[in-house]
């Protein structure tokens, strides 16, 4: 009976020693409170897999509608970067500026879309997703019309920058509220529409721009802005939250719930956009090789695109006199690229990635139908064939604009870029997506969006002088010839990738031994608490108090 008494008190003291300490354990991570009455937001979860209000058990139709939403919304920012453009003729003309400077009214947007989303990621954390595209999207809207009101260059580069900055946290989030709502083995599909928008968006600009700036002027290009920004801001104001910590935190409100309250004051949270959402981006792309070099390619591809709305101009107005507007109808040769682009890889993501089982599900699967993740560099296969179309598409364009050539020619090699263009962009997204976790991943796709921003910013700026000197042949080859040099990336990242990764601080790899680090720790703690009792009961000295259990769980918690 005294054994068993002994063994018994053993068993209570240490499962009482380890409660404590996981307790602990959870406030230092929360950063929350320590009144035992209040429910930390964290430990929060859906009621089941079945939970109705779960975003991802929502209606297919209600998920498609949201779905197309975000991605009206991605289109009608970029759309707001080249419908400018259309303008630029028309400021130089009557504000007596140079090109350069009327031009740099996009360069200013573009900058605005680069460095906007680092005050996206916190603000969507904390306060979700809805209240991001409720206050972006107005405000934005609001620059837009002062850049239409303006009659001085000077306030036009401001207005732009800032209509830019606003209106990114909504383009930024938007891939998140996909995620929030889609399964993997329909996300690819879902993100297809996501992600042609912001390409699509640019190339529909001098589509219709062309022709408002040569009939009413280049304010009319911010109303017509305006309008299209009006048209689609009812469907985001009728938006549900998507985000699950703020949805799982209202619907403990309402059941009576008592949360703890997150305890940041306002510079933990300046230092979190600082070194979070600025510094992680900056810092993977110099530290890791597939941000990286990726990064550089899809900036690199990205600009060639912007670099056109310069060059069209040269081509077929120069070359082939044409209309402003009706020149800017050659764009629709790059729009027809990257639909096509877009249901290719839908082809692909449906029959080979995800192929249809006989009981109904996607995908591979293990004996207990878990989906099975295949290796990242799989997903290349799409990169392969973009990164190939891309430089025959430019030597195509350089060498068939010409008056002798018909003008059908360059407008079709504008077909080709955009098909591959859309296909690389595609699979870099699904690479990092399956290479990075979620936290990183936002890191990884922040660096890809300043780093493209930046150098689309930058092209515009220089591709006139380039053209003129080159002549629209050998400058459109010298792009061609870098692109020529990038086509082996995809190639390379097959064989070396998964090295890489394994190597990568902050790939799912480095995420998986730093959890087994945790768990050993976790480990040695409950070792370390057992030894701890077994000597003090050993030497006599064993109490049942509290106090004693903390002393124990203390000392056993900072050997950790």
């Amino acid at each position: 009976m005294a054994l068993q008494r002994t063994l018994s008190r053993r068993s209570v003291t240490r499962q009482s020693l380890l409660q404590k300490d996981e307790k602990s354990l959870k406030a230092i991570q929360s950063n929350q409170g320590e009144d035992e009455e209040e429910i930390d937001p964290a430990t929060l979860d859906w009621d089941g897999p079945d939970d109705k209000e779960n975003p991802k058990n929502w209606p297919t139709w209600k998920k498609w509608a949201i779905t197309m939403s975000t991605a009206m919304i991605c289109l009608e920012v970029s759309f707001g970067s080249s419908l400018y453009v259309c303008g630029v003729p028309d400021i130089m003309m009557k504000m007596k500026v140079s090109q350069e400077l009327a031009i740099s009214g996009l360069t200013f947007y573009l900058l605005g879309l680069a460095f906007g989303p680092a005050l996206a990621a916190p603000f969507s954390e904390l306060f979700g997703r809805r209240i991001v595209y409720v206050v972006s999207l107005p405000v934005s809207m609001l620059f837009t019309m002062g850049v239409g009101l303006s009659s001085h260059i000077r306030d036009i580069l401001v207005l732009r920058f800032f209509a830019g900055f606003f209106a990114s946290p909504a383009m930024a989030v938007a891939g998140g509220t996909i995620a929030d709502m889609w399964d993997f083995e329909m996300m690819g599909l879902a993100m297809a529409g996501f992600c042609l928008a912001p390409f699509m968006g640019p190339v529909l600009g001098p589509v219709i721009g062309g022709f408002v700036a040569e009939k009413e002027g280049w304010k009319w290009t911010m109303w017509v802005n305006l309008m299209f920004a009006g048209g689609i801001l009812l469907p985001v104001l009728l938006s549900p939250e998507t985000y699950k910590p703020v949805l799982l935190k209202k619907r403990a409100k309402k059941r009576g719930l008592k949360l703890q309250k997150p305890q940041i004051s306002g510079l933990e949270f300046l230092k979190f956009i600082m070194f979070i959402t600025l510094m992680t981006p900056m810092k993977m792309l110099v530290v890791e090789p597939i941000v990286m070099v990726f990064s550089i390619y899809i900036a690199f591809v990205f600009a060639v695109l912007f670099g056109f709305f310069e060059a069209y101009p040269i081509i077929f107005r120069g070359t082939y006199k044409m209309s402003l507007g009706v020149s800017g109808l050659a764009f629709l040769g790059v729009g027809v690229g990257l639909v096509c682009g877009t249901i290719f890889y839908i082809v692909i993501d449906r029959y080979k990635f995800f192929k249809k089982n006989e009981d109904g599900t996607r995908g591979p699967r293990d004996d207990q139908n878990r989906l099975i993740l295949e290796a990242p560099e799989t997903r290349l296969i799409i990169c392969k064939v973009g990164a190939i179309a891309l430089p025959p598409s430019l030597f195509w364009l350089g060498w068939s604009s010409r008056e002798s050539v018909h003008w059908i020619c360059p407008i079709i090699s504008g077909a080709l870029f955009g098909f591959g263009l859309i296909l690389i962009f595609f699979s870099v997204v699904l690479y990092f997506s399956m290479s990075y976790p979620p936290l990183s991943l936002a890191s990884a796709l922040a660096a890809n969006n300043l780093f493209r921003y930046i150098m689309a910013s930058v092209f515009p700026l220089f591709t006139v002088q380039m053209y003129q000197k080159l002549h629209i042949d050998w400058a459109s080859s010298l792009f061609a010839f870098i692109a020529l040099a990038m086509v082996p990336v995809p190639w390379i990242f097959e064989k070396w990738g998964p090295a890489l990764r394994n190597k990568s601080y902050y790939g799912y790899a480095a995420m998986i031994r730093r959890e087994k680090e945790q768990s050993q720790k976790l480990e040695n703690l409950q070792n370390d608490a057992d030894e701890e009792f077994l000597r003090k009961e050993g030497d006599g000295t064993v109490q049942n108090s509290s106090s004693e259990s903390e002393n124990v769980n203390e000392k056993a918690h900072n050997r950790v």
